[in-house]
């Protein structure tokens, strides 16, 4: 009684990569209608000897990202992906410790707001106002 050809990923289905979404490419050739305009813009304050400092870097560095591409990152990192016994309890402790403190945050939230009160140990629903 199924059919096989209906709901599921089928191999060829959906936008082909590479292929432009078509309610973005208009607004894409609009704002590149600007693009040597805003580069204008960036050397303009760049060069602007009033400007800030912090202003007149990030400008610059704009057009360096724009004309060279953005620094890559390396990382170097070894990960065996075994964990000790003793990590295992460093981890388990610290996650106990930190839920324990969120939960004593959100009750005194609850508490500061109205929306429970103390009553020796125990917290009580406020009863909802009309």
């Amino acid at each position: 009684m199924t059919d096989s050809k209906r709901g599921g990923k089928r191999l060829g289905s959906g936008r082909k990569k590479g292929s432009l979404n078509k309610l973005t490419v208009d607004l894409k050739n609009k704002a590149g209608e600007y693009t040597a305009e805003a580069i204008q813009v960036f050397v303009d304050v760049m060069r602007d000897t009033q400007a800030p400092a912090a202003v007149r870097i990030q400008a610059a560095d704009k057009l360096l990202d724009r004309s060279h591409g953005r620094p890559s990152i390396h990382v170097d990192a070894q990960i065996s992906g075994k964990m000790d016994a003793e990590m295992l309890h460093r981890l388990e402790t610290e996650m106990v410790a930190r839920l324990a403190a969120s939960r004593a945050r959100q009750r005194q939230v609850l508490i500061e707001r109205g929306i429970v009160v103390e009553d020796g140990n125990v917290l009580a629903r406020m009863p909802h106002s009309k």
